[in-house]
């Protein structure tokens, strides 16, 4: 802290410990005039420092949430959360939060780079089909899964029905929706429904929603 000699007014550093150890008396190193300081302003000031520091953290702890707060709005309204949840920790440590939330990842679309890279019929008793197959997510980013439509038409070309089928109809008993869909992994498909009749011509494409 600093002091100032009452007698020539220099002002000089001194250690408040070895003020507490001396009484509060103090020499001046100009005058030698000796002096006291009273400990209970040399506790308020002591006081007053530790109220200021203490406000001083609090301060920079505030703006340091204010700016996590503002980097995670950028990432969330962007989706630039999607390409960083291809890496398994961090992509298991959103669906964590969201779970704990009871919320759900918003994964972007439209589905882009997005392939079937297999599909096959198989056909069924009471002149019914089922569709199996595997897409692949060739983005850098997690994405949402797609809707698979499929057209069914008849031997002249012309089209019998067309169906929709949402991930939650399509994805096996160990995948969900919500988890988002990884790059770089073959997904299999299963497409059945009462609907799905034996046709001459099948065609499966994926539709591009957000």
């Amino acid at each position: 802290m600093e002091i100032t000699c009452p007698r020539c007014e220099s002002t000089f550093a001194v250690d408040p410990r070895a003020l507490r150890a001396h009484q509060g008396l103090v020499r001046c190193t100009v005058c030698q005039q000796v002096f006291r300081v009273e400990l209970a302003a040399l506790a308020s000031g002591g006081e007053e420092r530790s109220g200021w520091s203490w406000g001083r953290r609090l301060l920079l702890l505030v703006i340091f949430l204010l700016v996590l707060v503002l980097i995670a709005q950028v990432l969330w309204w962007t989706r630039s959360y999607a390409y960083a949840a291809t890496s398994t920790p961090i992509r298991q440590a959103l669906l964590n939060a969201a779970a704990r939330f009871d919320v759900q990842i918003p994964w972007p679309g439209p589905n882009r780079d997005i392939r079937i890279v297999q599909s096959s019929v198989l056909p069924l008793p009471d002149h019914r089909a089922e569709i199996r197959g595997k897409i692949r997510n060739e983005a850098q980013l997690v994405q949402a899964y797609p809707v698979i439509q499929v057209t069914l038409s008849n031997s002249y070309g012309g089209t019998i029905a067309r169906l929709e089928f949402r991930p939650s109809e399509y994805l096996g008993p160990d995948r969900h929706a919500a988890d988002g869909f990884v790059p770089g992994e073959d997904v299999s498909f299963h497409l059945s429904s009462p609907k799905l009749i034996a046709a001459p011509g099948y065609q499966v494409t994926l539709l591009s929603r957000p």
